[in-house]
Parts: structure tokens; C-alpha cells; sequence
């Protein structure tokens, strides 16, 4: 099979909107649509949209228009019909348009297939959205969650066994579609994310950002959303087990999610609201504030995590990462000398390997410990790495 493709006609399919960046599946969207362009592809971005209000096609700083089928947030039987309705009449008028499709997740990739697309397709997979889903409504949502659960499943064994092929962030995950959703492992291409550099941050604006965020001892911080499977009340215990231990430490929680609520209420009740600051969401400039003046980022995950993205991200300011040995922080987060697995998913472990991260730091300047950290992350997790195994992946599938 050809090794490259050149002037292929792309249709880029995705459930999120490349307008702005909330999360992983936003920023590898970006990344894919980077790298296409970047190769010479000429790219059309089909989307659903993100609220009902939001306009339906839309100009990318990139250069191309993002177009939004009618979506009103339904996420049972009748959204997905409003999805394939108008994935239907969207498609009818541009059938002979493409010559590939690159799915980035299920659903509007699914409405498309079942309006008629039987183009070529190269499916992305971040994670499995019925464990996602489970994870966040399952447990307390009743029959109607369940059986919500039980359908995507079902739609995503139909979505990822009709691929030509499927492109995985990691091991994990190729393992979770063998075994929940039925695809050969041999169907699956392993392309491990990239680290993006930020601006590199020196230690004077580093102390006045301290100062402005009022942080004077060590502080830890973490990007999560407050769900079951991120496992932030797992922080909020460790913090609970090192507040006698280290007085000064400080932890700083950014994100939202159904959790906010009861994670503050087990920090008062566990005599630690003092220490954490709950931030919620913040836009990308807010974050970089406080990832560039942490001293250490702790990854908590009880479970489903397909890559963990924000790994890399952490990587990117310098910053050591303490994680649980959990899914796909076992192949990912090893990778950078500085970074520490706990030796379980338990407060326990990750209170003992947060203080031994800590330790470490006493006798490192700031800057010299960033830079070597950036300098390893650019080197084992480069963009182009994964830039040539999407075109490899794509270039295959349109020779054969």
C-alpha cells in the first residue's frame, strides 16, 4: 500500500466543535485538522451543534468553515434521529464531494453512515463514550441510563467494526475495543498524542503569578472534570492524610462537573476546605496561570483513562505529574523520568508518592527542572510522531 496520500478530499467528522477548547477530544480535533491541512489535504469539518443556539456553519481561524447539523442536546433516541435527519439533507447535497471520511468520535459519524455515507473511514478512538456515559449517569441514573448505556454500546460496535480502520491513543484503548466492541487488533493503528509547547515561563513572572494567586508553599493542582471516574475525591482524601504531615501544601482543583458539590462537602467534613481551592472552569489563559506557578500535578483516575492527555499538558510547563497506576497512565505517564506512578488507586499511595514527588523538588531551581522536563516531552511525545501515523492510516485506506 502507498505510504502517503496527497490531494485527497477529507471530510473531518466530529461530536465536538473546533471552535474552542474545553477539553482532549477539542484539542486532538484541532490537531487532526492541523495536520491535514498541513499535508496538503483539502478538508471539509462537519459538527453538531454545541448548543441549540449556536450558529449552524461557522469561519475557523484555520481557514476553512465548520458546518453544524441541528442539534438540541438530546442525548436518547430522538437526538440521534435529529442527527441523522439532518445529517441526511446535509449529505444529499454534497455526496460526490469527498473521497475519505476521518470520524473523530460515534455519533455524527453514525448519523452520517445511516443518511447513506459509505465513503472510506478512518474512526478515532479517545475512549469508548458508553463507558463515559455510564461513568457519569450509570450508577444513579436509573433504568433510563442504563438502557442509554446498553444503545451506545450498540452504536459504537456498529460505528468501529465498519471503519476501515480505527486509530487508538494507546494500548488501553485498543484493548477496550477488542474486548467491549469486538474490533481485531490488527484493524487498530496506535498513535500516541503530542505534547504542545507553551510559552516558556521564567521563574520571576513564575513568583508574580504566585503572588497574584496568593500561593506561597508548595502547591499542587490538577484539570479534571468532577466525575466518578477522575477520581478528585481521591485528592481531596490525600490532602486530608499530608495536612499534618506537610502544613503549608496547598492544592488547587480546576474544573466542573456534578461532583463540585459533594467533593466540597467531604472536604469540609474531612477538615481540609482551607487547603483546596475549588476554581471550576477557566478559560485556557487562567490555566496556564496556575500550572506554570504549581509545583506538582497529580492525575487521580479511578477509571477509563484512554490516554490522558493532560499528562502531556502538565509535561509542557514543566510540571512532574503523580498519577494512579490506572488504564493508560501505566504506558504514559513512565515516559517522563520525572513523573511518579502511586502504587495504587488509593489515598494512601498517592499521598506517600506526592510527598516523595515534593521531596525531590527541595534541591532543584524551578527553571532548570521545567526545561528539562519540556525538552524529554518534546522528544518522546512529538507531534509529528502522531501526524504520520494519521496520514499513514489515511494514505492506507485510500489505496486500498
Amino acid at each position: 500500500m502507498a505510504a502517503v496520500a496527497e490531494g485527497l478530499r477529507l471530510l473531518l467528522v466530529a461530536d465536538v466543535s473546533a471552535e474552542q477548547v474545553l477539553g482532549g477530544a477539542e484539542r486532538m480535533l484541532n490537531a487532526h485538522l492541523r495536520a491535514l491541512l498541513e499535508a496538503g489535504h483539502t478538508v471539509t469539518l462537519l459538527t453538531r451543534q454545541p448548543d441549540p443556539d449556536a450558529p449552524l456553519r461557522i469561519a475557523l481561524p484555520c481557514g476553512i468553515d465548520e458546518h453544524r447539523l441541528p442539534y438540541d442536546g438530546d442525548r436518547g433516541l430522538r437526538g440521534f434521529m435529529q442527527l441523522r435527519r439532518a445529517a441526511g439533507a446535509w449529505w444529499r447535497l454534497r455526496a460526490s464531494h469527498f473521497d475519505l471520511v476521518v470520524a473523530e468520535q460515534p455519533f455524527v459519524a453514525a448519523a452520517l453512515v445511516a443518511a447513506g455515507c459509505r465513503l472510506p473511514r478512518l474512526q478515532v478512538c479517545h475512549s469508548l463514550a458508553c463507558e463515559e456515559y455510564a461513568g457519569r449517569y450509570g450508577l444513579d441514573g436509573g433504568l433510563r441510563a442504563r438502557l442509554a448505556a446498553a444503545a451506545m454500546l450498540w452504536l459504537e460496535r456498529w460505528i468501529y467494526r465498519t471503519a476501515d480502520r480505527v486509530l487508538a491513543l494507546s494500548v488501553f484503548t485498543r484493548e477496550r475495543l477488542r474486548r467491549m466492541v469486538g474490533v481485531a487488533p490488527e484493524q487498530v493503528v496506535i498513535a500516541p498524542a503530542g505534547v504542545s509547547l507553551p510559552r516558556r515561563v521564567r521563574a520571576a513572572q513564575r513568583q508574580a503569578w504566585r503572588a497574584q494567586l496568593g500561593w506561597e508553599g508548595p502547591v499542587v493542582v490538577t484539570l479534571r472534570n468532577l466525575v466518578p471516574r477522575t477520581g478528585v475525591d481521591l485528592l481531596v482524601q490525600t490532602a486530608a492524610i499530608l495536612r499534618r504531615s506537610h502544613p503549608a501544601l496547598r492544592w488547587c482543583v480546576i474544573g466542573a462537573g456534578p461532583l463540585q458539590q459533594p467533593l466540597r462537602h467531604l472536604a469540609g467534613m474531612l477538615a481540609v476546605e482551607e487547603q483546596i481551592e475549588w476554581c471550576g472552569y477557566l478559560d485556557e489563559e487562567q490555566v496556564a496561570m496556575r500550572m506554570a506557578a504549581a509545583d506538582l500535578f497529580l492525575l487521580p483516575t479511578r477509571s477509563l483513562e484512554g490516554f490522558g492527555l493532560v499528562t502531556l499538558e502538565a509535561a509542557g510547563f514543566g510540571l512532574p505529574v503523580v498519577a494512579t497506576p490506572v488504564d493508560a497512565n501505566l504506558e504514559v505517564v513512565p515516559e517522563l523520568d520525572d513523573n511518579r506512578l502511586a502504587e495504587a488507586a488509593t489515598p494512601q499511595a498517592l499521598a506517600r508518592a506526592v510527598g516523595e514527588a515534593l521531596a525531590a523538588q527541595q534541591d532543584e531551581e524551578y527553571e532548570a527542572r521545567a526545561t528539562r522536563i519540556r525538552d524529554q516531552a518534546q522528544q518522546r511525545f512529538p507531534w509529528q510522531a502522531h501526524d504520520a501515523a494519521l496520514l499513514r492510516a489515511i494514505a492506507q485506506i485510500a489505496a486500498g
